[in-house]
């Protein structure tokens, strides 16, 4: 996860809705950041892998479907989603 963006733990109540937001998963019982929940229920998905805790995880589906909804209503998420790109696509030496 990039070191640029803070990083912000929610409580029950709160869905997360930013990449470095972090959150309780309830199957794997520890605090994950947001791009680690789709990262892994989007693999496990589309691979078919039904050994990996997160296939048809439900919280995972509810992330995935809220970062989705706001992702394209808010437009606010696309600086977020460039700078990690960015930040992710840097030479390790520079």
């Amino acid at each position: 996860m990039s070191s640029l963006l803070p990083t912000t733990i929610l409580d029950d109540a709160n869905r997360p809705r930013r990449l470095n937001d972090a959150f309780r998963c309830l199957h794997r019982t520890r605090t994950l950041a947001l791009s680690v929940c789709l990262d892994d229920y989007m693999n496990a998905n589309a691979l078919r892998v039904k050994s990996m805790v997160c296939f048809e995880c439900p919280q995972g589906g509810s992330n995935r479907e809220t970062f989705a909804a706001d992702a394209d209503t808010e437009g606010l998420l696309d600086a977020e989603i460039w700078a990690r790109l960015i930040s992710d696509m840097k030479d390790p030496e520079s």
